[in-house]
């Protein structure tokens, strides 16, 4: 029996902390690349537009910025040319508050935001934790779901006061595809286990985009690779630190 497969590509560079120009710029160009390959979603990783280790809301609010404000525009460009999605991190001015978020961009533009649940690190010093439900979007690579670092555990914290332990995010054949945006610490093996373990529970591709390079007291190697629904992986290897678009097949 035929399955119907889809390009995708998951986008992984070193951003600068807190230059949101050069890094939209370095953003573009490779969501660009991933376009002309045929993608039909393009994957930059978490906070890809700021930076991450922010220490305070100063910082934060210094790079923040609405859902559909100019980067929204910058990406709408190739997503509407070469009729596809791409997903970016950032830092999301919302109701007054500061998210680490994902923006999902379509041929028509904005479809859909999240924000990270599942808070880490440096997060707490300026982020708030999200309680809402998560996107599906409708792609070329199909149902499309949207998940950011932790949040790979596919649960909400222990501490979220409507918390059940036995509640997803995204269940068992809720989405076809899933668009995990990381900033994977360089200590981890790569494909990391939570990533394999995601798309086994849900029986959905992965697009995995993790960051590379050094930031403050954190180092980050990439890694970025695609899973499909059958466990096969692509990817360049077991770590690299280059910027690089690695493409991919999702069965459908």
């Amino acid at each position: 029996m035929n399955q119907d497969r889809q390009i995708v590509a998951a986008v992984q560079y070193e951003p600068k902390l807190l230059d949101v120009s050069y890094n939209l710029l370095q953003g573009q160009q490779l969501a660009f690349e991933a376009a002309v390959k045929g993608a039909a979603v393009a994957v930059l990783p978490e906070l890809c537009l700021s930076g991450y280790v922010m220490r305070d809301k100063y910082e934060a609010a210094s790079c923040a910025q609405t859902a559909n404000g100019y980067q929204t525009e910058a990406f709408m460009q190739i997503t509407k040319k070469y009729n596809m999605h791409i997903v970016f991190g950032f830092v999301e001015l919302k109701e007054g508050k500061l998210y680490n978020s994902a923006a999902v961009i379509g041929p028509q533009g904005l479809v859909a935001t999240c924000q990270k649940h599942n808070l880490w690190g440096s997060d707490y010093l300026w982020a708030e934790s999200a309680d809402n439900l998560l996107p599906v979007i409708i792609t070329r690579a199909g149902r499309l779901g949207v998940l950011i670092c932790r949040d790979a555990m596919n649960n909400d914290r222990d501490t979220y006061k409507f918390f059940k332990e036995n509640h997803r995010y995204y269940k068992k054949g809720s989405t076809d595809t899933i668009a995990l945006l990381t900033n994977w610490g360089a200590d981890y093996g790569y494909p990391d286990s939570s990533w394999v373990e995601l798309s086994e529970e849900i029986c959905a591709n992965v697009i995995v985009s993790n960051r590379v390079g050094k930031e403050r007291d954190m180092k980050y190697k990439g890694g970025s690779c695609v899973i499909d629904r059958n466990r096969k992986i692509y990817t360049y290897g077991s770590s690299f630190n280059e910027a690089a678009v690695v493409g991919g097949y999702v069965i459908l």
